[in-house]
């Protein structure tokens, strides 16, 4: 009982308070050059916030400011290349030279579609782990001991519906995505009690240039624009994981408990 007891505690014990107005006040967003890093952008930029647009692309980058159009607000454009751990590094040691960042949203990352077990190559593997998930794990290593040390911020990642289990042609995209969700579930416990929110945000289908070379069906898709909306409002109430179009994401929750004889039934078909 006496070992129970502290556990107990923990899960009724309320998080500490938090200074919403500084919360969401300087937005680091990484992958800002297209999709939901864009429509995102666009999307906090209107609720007052102040944005450090990271991506490979500077003339997306300045498009975007441009398209912003708030001279009064010094949004920031920095080159960065994720799949690049020291390039992060310099990029990061800079921002923080000028600003406390509040929250990061940790969105660059690739798709790895068609994958064949009969080809592999594992470079490329490699490198689409390196983008997907070390690349964002880079970003948390520079900026979470600041956040400690003020007691308070965002850390979120985007991930994907397609990380909760293995999907047919996708295990490098797929498992990049699950080793995500694991350590950002980890990264929740450590960080229990420093006022530290950890969020990760799993997407179905959302319109993008990515998505745009898919040649299969995708269900319940939705515009960037919806799911930038939809991603403000669950950093805003602190969510765990953002989870949408609820129509996919649900039915993609409850098809972890499905026994792996059955899954790999219900895939083989679509493979």
């Amino acid at each position: 009982m006496l070992a129970f007891g502290p556990r107990i505690w923990y899960i009724i014990h309320p998080f500490p308070a938090i200074d919403q107005e500084r919360l969401m006040k300087n937005v680091l967003i990484t992958g800002a050059s297209s999709g939901i890093g864009y429509a995102l952008a666009l999307e906090l930029a209107v609720r007052g916030c102040r944005l450090f647009l990271l991506a490979r692309r500077k003339e997306q980058l300045e498009m975007l400011v441009k398209e912003i159009d708030q001279p009064s607000v010094d949004h920031q454009v920095h080159i960065c290349d994720v799949s690049d751990l020291l390039h992060i590094r310099k990029v990061s040691a800079k921002i923080q030279q000028t600003a406390h960042i509040d929250t990061l949203i940790l969105n660059a990352g690739v798709a790895g579609g068609g994958f064949d077990p009969l080809n592999m190559e594992t470079e490329k593997i490699a490198r689409l782990f390196q983008i997907n998930f070390f690349g964002s794990i880079a970003f948390i290593q520079e900026f979470i001991p600041q956040m400690v040390a003020n007691g308070s911020g965002i850390v979120a990642v985007t991930s994907s519906l397609a990380g909760y289990r293995g999907m047919p042609k996708s295990a490098p995209y797929s498992s990049s995505k699950a080793a995500l969700n694991t350590f950002m579930s980890s990264l929740r416990i450590d960080l229990l009690d420093t006022g530290i929110q950890v969020t990760v945000i799993s997407p179905g289908f959302v319109k993008t240039p990515l998505t745009d070379k898919n040649d299969f069906y995708m269900p319940f898709m939705i515009s960037a624009q919806k799911a930038a909306k939809i991603i403000a409002e669950g950093l805003e109430s602190r969510k765990n994981e953002i989870h949408f179009p609820k129509r996919l994401s649900w039915p993609a929750k409850i098809a972890r408990w499905i026994p792996e004889i059955i899954w790999i039934r219900l895939m083989k078909d679509r493979r």
